[in-house]
């Protein structure tokens, strides 16, 4: 008899003993307990495929654990229904069933299954996007790291809880140790470089329509960002970052903040003015601003010039410009008020007098400096 033989019945006795072992065919109902006994000790032994590695420093890859799981699926199968098909009671089979299918649920579907598609998933989401950021950053292409960045951030936000969903503590901190925590890292270095990039390309646009001063706020804005990147002298794409933005800045030029002239405050104040007057005298007029240091009245009511200055058109004229002072003077005294009478029209009684008329009052306005204007007030 040739030894090819001999190894070749003793493989198929070996086979055709495994397979009975599990068979609904060959189980009679006092082999139950023992086919249960031998799905149970495999089941338990399914988690030790990738928890025992781990505790060596080791993931196990998932192609390694596929024969172990598609095993424990088929034994764990034939199990149940030699169970079924047994002559025991309804009672013991619901007792049995039990067994194996918390066993299982525990065990594979909470253990091995998990952990395959944890480990599935690491390497097949969160590697390639980690080597596309890598491949991304030695080209120093800014626009491709954005997107990268994006997709990981989207990955770390939603979908890493499958990290942490099967058991064996030691396998699942080395898992999130080789694979989450790197992508952590990544993104939390990208995320200044990647917002200052995002906003670089918002300042050219900006320029590209003329929004200069625009252009300017949000440059002030990278630079202050810019104190908070990686240091450059050890990071080429910080580096390269970093060249990108001084060549921005020659282009948006100064970036400090101006102090506004006190001519430009003014101009602010007589807006104020506008608004304040249209939402207190709308029954009688309808102001608005035409020139600077300008306020153009439309009589709408004809009332008296006394009425109408002394309802509140004064009053609401040197607050909201801030006058210090009217021809020199106080603009609550004696001499500021008779001032302001005599600069209006002589015969003028009523605001329907004033129609086409200009009143030029001398006032002094202080924000900082004293400015003095010759303050016009047409009536149309």
């Amino acid at each position: 008899m040739s030894k090819r033989f001999i190894k070749q019945t003793t493989a198929a006795v070996l086979l055709t003993t495994s397979v009975l072992s599990f068979s609904s065919v060959a189980l009679g109902a006092t082999s139950v307990d023992q086919s249960v006994n031998n799905v149970k000790a495999e089941l338990n032994k399914v988690t030790t495929h990738y928890v025992y590695p781990s505790l060596d420093g080791k993931l196990a890859p998932s192609s390694s654990l596929y024969p172990v799981l598609n095993n424990a699926k088929k034994n764990y199968q034939l199990t149940r229904s030699a169970v079924v098909s047994s002559d025991l009671s309804s009672a013991q089979k619901t007792s049995k069933l039990k067994e194996i299918d918390s066993l299982y649920k525990e065990k594979v579907s909470g253990g091995l299954v998990s952990y395959i598609d944890a480990y599935n998933y690491a390497t097949e989401y969160l590697v390639p996007i980690m080597n596309e950021i890598e491949v991304a950053e030695a080209k120093n292409d800014f626009l491709a790291v954005e997107k990268a960045y994006h997709k990981l951030s989207y990955q770390l936000k939603s979908r890493t809880a499958i990290l942490y969903r099967f058991s064996g503590k030691a396998a699942r901190d080395l898992l999130l140790e080789e694979y989450k925590k790197p992508a952590d890292a990544k993104r939390d270095e990208l995320m200044v470089p990647v917002t200052i990039y995002m906003k670089l390309v918002e300042v050219n646009e900006l320029l590209k329509t003329n929004n200069t001063a625009e252009a300017k706020t949000m440059f002030a804005q990278i630079e202050t960002l810019s104190d908070r990147l990686p240091n450059a002298s050890t990071n080429k794409f910080v580096a390269a970052l970093l060249e990108e933005v001084a060549k921005v800045k020659d282009v948006v030029g100064d970036t400090s903040p101006v102090t506004p002239s006190q001519q430009a405050i003014l101009n602010e104040k007589v807006a104020s003015l506008v608004t304040a007057l249209n939402a207190t005298l709308s029954d009688q007029l309808t102001a608005s601003t035409k020139g600077t240091n300008s306020l153009t009245v439309t009589v709408k009511e004809d009332v008296g010039l006394a009425k109408f200055l002394g309802k509140g058109f004064y009053q609401t004229f040197t607050k909201q410009l801030g006058v210090t002072k009217v021809n020199g003077n106080n603009p609550t005294s004696i001499k500021a008020l008779e001032y302001t009478a005599a600069a209006f029209p002589d015969g003028a009684d009523s605001l329907a007098d004033l129609k086409g008329k200009t009143v030029t009052l001398k006032i002094t306005v202080d924000n900082g400096s004293a400015l003095d204007v010759e303050f016009k007030i047409l009536f149309e």
